[in-house]
């Protein structure tokens, strides 16, 4: 039961990343880099602070819950900004919420170079 409510919670994260981000906006690979750093010091910092109170409250554990929505939320989006600096799908985002599938998917995010803007993109 617990799988499945972790995967209704993937994919309703995707869903909100998909349609709140604006489909003019591109990620570098240097950009999606420091901000996957970024989210990285976050997510840790945040956990290690939150599990410490975790076990005495409610409160650490619902820091926890809100913070690893956040990191997944921001994750996605960030995943999903990559691809379409590389004109690719933004449902390959999905591959993301797949074990060990996500980091050879993460490194070819930041390695694959991103395709060139048209002149009516760069003007507008």
């Amino acid at each position: 039961m617990l799988q499945i409510l972790f995967i209704a919670v993937a994919l309703i994260l995707f869903v909100v990343a998909y349609f709140t981000t604006a489909r003019d906006r591109y990620l570098t690979r240097m950009e999606f880099f420091v901000r996957l750093l970024i989210l990285l010091v976050f997510g840790i910092g945040i956990s290690f602070l939150a599990s410490s109170q975790a076990g005495n409250s409610d409160l650490g554990a619902l820091v926890v819950l809100i913070c690893g929505l956040l990191v997944g939320y921001f994750s996605q989006r960030f995943h999903i900004m990559r691809l379409q600096d590389l004109r690719w799908s933004p449902f390959l985002a999905l591959v993301s919420l797949v074990p060990f599938v996500n980091f050879v998917f993460v490194f070819v995010l930041l390695f694959v170079p991103g395709k060139p803007k048209v002149n009516s993109e760069i003007f507008s």
